[in-house]
């Protein structure tokens, strides 16, 4: 799959994640994507390397982001569509033919954005992006896809494209060598460096931030910094303890009743995504002491609240502040699960990774995160799923899990429920999964929840999860409310079950966990109080 030599620079990088140019650096042409293909390398991985490097055409950090962010989720939703089409034919699916379908795709996808975005490349590079280095097929799919309007069945579209793959069979090698060497000259010449002679191509260089073949291992120790061997260096200098974890590991299947607690455990099976919410300065040249000071002062108070396992400030430098066998104060009242296990109060189970922005009032992934955070970002994700052997399904975020369970109400906390980058994370997109606050607990929503934490609307799986809920009801010849409260009994068991384990440290005063004042009333406010009347009426039964 992939396997088109394409355009790839490589960059160093410094310990915090962010980008050096200059005459150090080295450009490339490899074509050892279709060996990564057959290496059994994740096509979202495979697909990611190609249109970082082509981001790089994009001068500007927002533009290079903007390019990303768009192809990557073009992409996605077509290798969707494409699946879903293979489906229907099983045999068609195995051959190479879905291969070259897919490449095809790939790139025709580059195509589009780069044409959309020409205006935020620089003048002397729009021309040169039209010799891209790219599949035949590929090309045909995006002449095919301009004029598509003129077929009159999406049938007829699509047998193109197949016709387009085979013909790639015979040209797939030969087409283009000479865009690729007038490519090759013009960087050669930007960064003060000779073409590379016509001889095949070295090993593939890694992109930073990119999920390497192997996995990342520790390469060493200097003074207070952990350096792994995929570039992520991680300062220990703030480390601290707060408790060790212990946790019940809840078996799926295990029935509805309120007193279901599994094996008990210690084991860290997940990753959950977090943003402070504190005040953000632009980051320009004028706003550096003040970001400094802004840095240093929320890495003291995640350290005093002992609230998240890793801190990746702005400019992506990487703190480890509660140490990994520590449970941090960062999930509160959450729930999620994996294939095999629920989990609940996931302080326990899951690592808090928190980035340092705001998610409230922003429109886009580029008004959250710095590209020197994703980088970073990415490369944490892949040291802690590689040193605990940590599940995909298990890597989401603080809005996808929290909870508030008196009043049934799914985004007690909702920090990242939209715009979470998880294919630069190398990761599924969990904005796609069914979460289980829904599907299997009744969690729900209201209008002011759905107004003030959601954005007015619901991620993509959250919606499904609500149709499947009511299903699921109808099939249990129960009412949805009535369900919906035989599992909030279940929840609350089981997380009372969880934090009796830590009664002696204190974790029932986590600020946290929702509690009750002498009156009976939530200490939570706004939208996590706010339900229907028919709720609040069945919950009085």
């Amino acid at each position: 799959m992939l396997k088109t030599e394409i355009i790839g620079i490589k960059l160093q990088s410094s310990h915090n994640g962010s980008l050096n140019g200059g005459p150090g650096n080295d450009v490339l042409v490899n074509n050892d994507l279709a060996a990564a293909s057959k290496n059994g390398a994740d096509m979202t991985q495979i697909y990611s390397r190609v249109v970082e490097r082509y981001a790089m055409f994009f001068d500007r950090p927002e533009a290079r982001l903007r390019f990303l962010n768009n192809t990557l989720t073009k992409q996605a939703d077509r290798q969707d569509r494409l699946q879903r089409r293979m489906g229907r034919s099983r045999l068609l699916g195995r051959t190479r033919i879905y291969d070259w379908i897919l490449e095809a795709r790939c790139y025709s996808a580059i195509f589009e954005e780069m044409r959309a975005m020409s205006s935020s490349l620089p003048k002397n590079r729009r021309r040169l992006t039209q010799r891209i280095q790219a599949p035949f097929s590929a090309r045909l799919l995006f002449l095919i896809h301009q004029s598509r309007h003129a077929f009159q069945s999406r049938h007829a579209f699509y047998g193109a494209a197949v016709i387009g793959a085979l013909l790639a069979i015979g040209v797939l090698y030969t087409f283009g060598a000479g865009a690729a060497r007038g490519v090759n000259t013009y960087l050669a010449s930007k960064y003060n460096r000779p073409s590379p002679p016509d001889k095949p191509p070295p090993p593939e260089p890694s992109f930073p931030g990119v999920v390497s073949k192997e996995k990342p291992w520790l390469f060493g120790k200097e003074g207070e910094y952990e350096k792994w061997s995929n570039g992520c260096n991680i300062s220990t200098k703030y480390e601290t303890d707060n408790h060790p974890r212990a946790y019940y590991a809840i078996p799926r299947g295990s029935g509805t009743d309120g007193d279901q607690a599994g094996e008990r455990s210690d084991k860290i099976v997940g990753i959950l995504y977090h943003t402070p919410e504190n005040p953000m300065f632009d980051l320009t040249p004028d706003n550096t002491k003040r970001i400094q000071n802004s840095s240093r002062t929320l890495i003291e108070d995640v350290r005093e609240k002992k609230k998240y396992n890793y801190l990746i400030n702005r400019i992506g430098d990487i703190y480890r502040i509660v140490r990994d066998d520590q449970a941090a104060n960062h999930a509160g009242e959450s729930l999620w699960a994996d294939a095999k296990n629920y989990y609940v109060i996931l302080n326990e189970s899951f690592l808090g990774v928190c980035f340092e922005s705001k998610f409230d009032g922003a429109s886009s992934l580029d008004q959250i995160l710095t590209e020197a955070q994703i980088i970073s970002g990415r490369r944490l994700t892949d040291v802690l799923r590689a040193k605990y052997n940590i599940d995909d399904a298990n890597c989401t975020t603080h809005g996808l899990v929290a909870v508030a369970p008196e009043e049934m109400l799914i985004a007690r906390h909702h920090d990242w429920v939209h715009f979470f980058p998880f294919e630069q994370m190398g990761l599924s997109n969990k904005y796609k999964v069914l979460p289980p606050t829904i599907t299997d607990y009744g969690f729900t929503y209201n209008d002011e929840v759905l107004a003030k934490k959601l954005g007015g609307k619901l991620w993509e799986g959250a919606k499904m999860a609500v149709e499947e809920f009511n299903r699921r009801a109808a099939r249990a010849h129960v009412s949805p409310d009535d369900l919906r409260l035989k599992l909030r009994d279940r929840y609350i068991s089981q997380r009372n079950k969880t934090l009796g384990l830590h009664a002696e440290q204190g974790d029932v005063n986590n600020p946290r966990i929702s509690k009750k004042t002498a009156a009976g009333e939530s200490t939570e406010s706004g939208a996590d109080q706010s339900t229907s009347a028919a709720w609040k009426a069945l919950t009085e039964k």
